[in-house]
């Protein structure tokens, strides 16, 4: 499934996709508005290249660009802010014409009347020679469906006579509430996506680019006892991060910071109780809008119980393993193949040969005496398939080609699904208790001949 970062890191990166696009849209306006202006720097350069649209139609108006239309909503008002001329595309996004506009005053016909004070202000200021950045206004807008208001972003350019006296105003806008529901929409979503990043089932924290808490979930929260309050502002790797990981963890962050990412990582984080919780993060760069790392995130699962798990499972068969390695009986290991991959030191006692030389040997072919091999192949397989023997005697050649006879107990081992993986041993050297055997037997055997044969 996704996890809850994954869905927070791919609403954060289409949002700044989106963000970017809006920049690209506010950069092609600014480059509009730039053009205009020089093309008005030319008119003016002109004999009779100023006036009205009416004055001059066609290539000498300010609304026009090379003999074309400009190619955004552009307007010209006088002196007393009144409209001049209106070009199509105007008459496009407005719903105005050329003919309603002209002559109206565009502060109490068009600009909605919050905003007409701060406007006027603005409008007055580029009257007087200041240059004037695009900004937005809210404007009344003429359509199908009726009366509307729509956020206008505009750029006035002061308009001069031959002299240069400034005259009135050329005014290029763009609609722009398609771009302002759009943020809105990336607010709600980016709210979204806060609330789910705080309540997200898994720890998730954050750094910025001097390794300092700025995020820090209730999830992590929990499980360290720390509250967003208490961590905010501390240096994670000094505060926060157990040793000895401190300084591999925020070796992590830097290269975070350069883009070099990083799953599977194990973060001890001290909790407030003097405990260690352990964490199996990935971190994440955070960039801004303009694709700079601004800081790291982390996002993580409580692994603690898991590795308190995985560290008793480690001491249980280092115990076994010590148990097996140290016993005071034969135990020998063979895989699924019949190849030895366990070897005690009773093994190689009883035998003379030592773990490294008979790891990997097939056990029946290489150390069992010829007359017994298909008989413990048979157990031994039987073992392989869950059929285990007790009690079952073989010999086995030693290093110096003698018979040793144990006494073995054949015991199927599994994996974790319960498949049989191979067999293992354990027996009791019986070569002696044998040997003692065979001397009864010889003993017992001359008596009943002595017996069988006395002259009396």
């Amino acid at each position: 499934g996704v996890t809850p970062w994954r869905m927070v890191e791919g609403g954060m990166e289409a949002m700044t996709k989106e963000i970017e696009h809006l920049r690209q849209q506010n950069e092609a306006l600014q480059g509009s508005v730039t053009s205009l202006r020089k093309e008005l720097d030319v008119l003016r350069s002109r004999e009779g290249g100023q006036g009205t649209a009416s004055e001059h139609p066609g290539m000498e108006s300010p609304l026009y660009m090379n003999g074309r239309e400009f190619p955004l909503p552009c307007w010209c008002v006088d002196a007393n802010l009144k409209f001049l001329s209106w070009n199509e595309r105007s008459c496009e996004q407005m719903g105005y014409t050329d003919s309603n506009a002209k002559g109206k005053s565009m502060l109490d016909w068009v600009v909605g009347l919050d905003t007409r004070p701060s406007v006027q202000d603005v409008l007055e200021r580029c009257m007087g020679g200041e240059d004037v950045e695009l900004f937005e206004v809210v404007m009344h807008t003429a359509g199908a469906a009726g009366f509307s208001e729509e956020m206008v972003a505009i750029a006035p350019t002061p308009k001069r006579d031959k002299s240069g006296k400034i005259v009135g105003l050329v005014v290029v806008g763009r609609v722009v509430t398609s771009r302002v529901a759009m943020m809105q929409e990336k607010i709600r979503v980016a709210q979204e996506l806060q609330i789910l990043f705080e309540t997200a089932n898994a720890p998730i924290f954050g750094v910025d680019k001097d390794g300092l808490v700025n995020e820090w979930n209730e999830k992590v929260a929990s499980i360290t006892g720390y509250s967003k309050d208490e961590v905010v502002g501390l240096d994670l790797c000094d505060a926060l991060v157990a040793e000895p990981a401190r300084e591999s963890i925020r070796t992590v962050c830097n290269e975070g910071l350069r883009g070099i990412l990083t799953s599977n990582l194990e973060c001890p984080i001290k909790t407030k109780n003097n405990r260690i919780v352990i964490v199996l993060i990935a971190l994440s760069t955070r960039r801004d809008v303009t694709g700079n790392p601004v800081g790291v995130v982390a996002v993580g699962q409580d692994i603690t119980d898991h590795k308190r798990a995985e560290i008793e499972r480690s001491r249980v068969y280092e115990e076994l393993a010590n148990f097996i390695d140290t016993a005071n009986a034969p135990i020998f290991g063979i895989d699924a193949s019949g190849l030895v991959n366990e070897w005690n030191n009773k093994a190689a006692e009883i035998t003379g040969f030592g773990r490294e030389e008979v790891f990997g040997k097939d056990l029946v072919e290489v150390y069992i005496t010829e007359e017994y091999r298909s008989t413990v192949r048979l157990v031994l397989e039987d073992a392989l398939r869950g059929i285990e023997t007790t009690s079952f005697e073989f010999p086995l050649f030693t290093k110096d080609r003698n018979r040793v006879d144990v006494l073995l107990n054949a015991t199927t081992r599994r994996n974790v699904t319960g498949k049989p993986v191979g067999v293992l041993g354990v027996g009791q050297d019986i070569t002696k208790r044998k040997e003692v055997e065979e001397e009864k037997m010889r003993v017992a055997q001359e008596l009943r001949t002595f017996i069988d044969t006395a002259n009396a």
